[in-house]
């Protein structure tokens, strides 16, 4: 998909659809300038229409083959913009049609700026366009439908808007990346294949390189959560690091830790079918990580980044660990097995020691690790775990309102922490007592023991790891939850160093 800004107004017959801005002022509806193109009959076929607030309508004229979509707000803002956007790409993709055009200006009424009016615009047109269908299906004789071109029509030059529009289209394609490595099934998704997609990722962007320890390193280093996990599966475990250094040298840097679970079963402790289906995609963090940390290094911010994801696939068989194995992590600490369906923050404790080792200014865990969390939250919100710090807290809330990666606080406290003290190692990997309660509090527990002292927050990602059924006009499949989210925690890095 291409998108151009043009100062002037070219002729509507030069594309396929025109989107209206309409707004609902004292009950009646009031359009946009662009509207004043259209001819007399045209308008008094639109403004005959009875249109609500918060929908749009569709019109096609006889004289004039262009379809205009008018979209009635009582205000326009960032979340309503960028339905509207989703819905109309949706709309161009059903109608097959290539191009269309769009006069921002107009939105400036509402205080949304041309600048932020086309992030929105171009992040969103992307993310509705996506369709990780095609990947399998047989192509249809038609071909695939595909909106070609978006034109911002607009009084500002367009070079004001060329940068805005280079880096949403940056962020907005990882984020699809993402989307696509997690959607793949576990028949073409395995440890060494995730290694592969951050491999590749990396390729041909300066100052950013992948290591991967494979399962003789992993031994060798006494990664033994990484390879007890990953011990019933015939395909052996990885551990991934990405490193792009963009700030100075000698700065902390920032360390992002993501569960790679390629497919999660449940192992010896075998899930029900019904909680089956989706976990290929119990690799969300790690994929999020991946592809939060390509487009940082595409956008050049000064910030230093390593990733960690430790990839495995958790499956029943000879070999398995089982409940009540004791393992010793990454750094001596030792975990027994309550439950081996517990197995992402048995991973994520090798890769969070490790991180450990590299000084990092901040360690953040993304995971899909509880359904608790799900339950406490709903599908909107991720859960957001941090210890003692309200201005760190305060501050992620805001990157997520900011990056529309939204994330909700729950609690992270000393408690929490011994609930997962062991009686015959150092931890279990359940609640000590087998509470059902708060199991998503207890599981970030459990990772805060691991990073001990280390500054360090959770995100336990379980509720954005699947679009809702007709969610906000997103396709079906991965969020895509968290590569966003880690772009904005970068640009915003050095305010956010001073609530450390």
């Amino acid at each position: 998909m291409k998108f151009t800004i043009q100062n002037k107004a070219r002729s509507l017959t030069k594309a396929e659809a025109i989107l209206v801005f309409a707004r609902l002022k004292n009950n009646k509806v009031d359009f946009d300038e662009f509207f004043s193109r259209l001819s007399k009959d045209q308008q008094g076929v639109v403004k005959s229409a009875s249109i609500k607030a918060g929908e749009g309508k569709t019109f096609r004229f006889e004289k004039n083959p262009v379809l205009v979509h008018v979209v009635v707000e009582k205000i326009y803002n960032e979340k309503n913009l960028s339905l509207v956007i989703r819905k109309f790409t949706a709309l161009l993709k059903r109608e097959r049609l290539e191009s269309a055009l769009i006069y921002i200006d107009d939105l400036e009424k509402d205080n949304l700026s041309s600048e932020k009016a086309t992030e929105v615009i171009i992040k969103n047109a992307i993310l509705a366009h996506y369709d990780f269908s095609q990947e399998f299906k047989a192509k249809p004789k038609e071909g695939w439908p595909l909106v070609k071109e978006i034109t911002l029509l607009t009084h500002h030059e367009a070079g004001l808007l060329t940068n805005i529009i280079k880096e949403a289209e940056i962020v907005a394609n990882a984020v699809n990346a993402c989307r696509t490595l997690c959607n793949y099934p576990p028949s073409h998704l395995s440890p060494d294949s995730l290694a592969e997609a951050a491999k590749t990722a990396s390729k041909n962007i300066s100052n950013l390189t992948v290591k991967v320890f494979d399962e003789k390193k992993l031994k060798a280093e006494g990664m033994n959560g990484i390879l007890a996990v990953g011990s019933g599966s015939i395909n052996p475990p990885r551990l991934v690091i990405m490193e792009y250094k963009g700030g100075k040298d000698g700065q902390k840097p920032l360390a992002l830790v993501g569960k790679g679970i390629t497919f999660d079963s449940g192992g010896i402790n075998t899930k029900p079918a019904e909680y089956m289906g989706d976990m290929h995609m119990d690799m969300s963090g790690g994929a999020s990580v991946i592809y939060a940390i390509e487009a940082i290094a595409k956008l050049k911010l000064p910030v230093n980044v390593i990733g960690f994801i430790p990839a495995a696939e958790n499956m029943p068989g000879g070999k398995s660990f089982r409940m009540h194995d004791i393992i010793t992590a990454y750094g001596g600490k030792t975990i027994e097995v309550g439950h081996t369906d517990a197995e992402g923050r048995v991973v994520l404790a090798d890769a969070i020691e490790y991180a450990k080792t590299k000084k990092p200014a901040l360690v953040v865990t993304i995971a899909t690790l509880t359904g608790a969390v799900v339950v406490a939250l709903g599908q909107r919100f991720s859960g957001l775990f941090v210890k003692d710090n309200l201005k760190l807290r305060l501050a992620l809330e805001k990157i997520g309102q900011d990056s529309g990666d939204l994330v909700w606080p729950l609690p992270l406290t000393k408690e929490n922490e011994n609930e997962v003290k062991g009686n015959l190692a150092d931890f279990t990997n359940t609640h000590k007592n087998n509470s059902r309660y708060g199991g998503a509090s207890s599981a970030a527990g459990f990772l805060s023991n691991f990073a001990g002292t280390q500054p360090f927050v959770h995100i336990d990602m379980a509720p954005r790891m699947v679009a809702m059924p007709d969610e906000e006009s997103l396709p079906k499949g991965a969020v895509g939850f968290g590569v966003a989210y880690f772009v904005e925690l970068a640009k915003q890095w050095p305010a956010l160093q001073e609530t450390l």
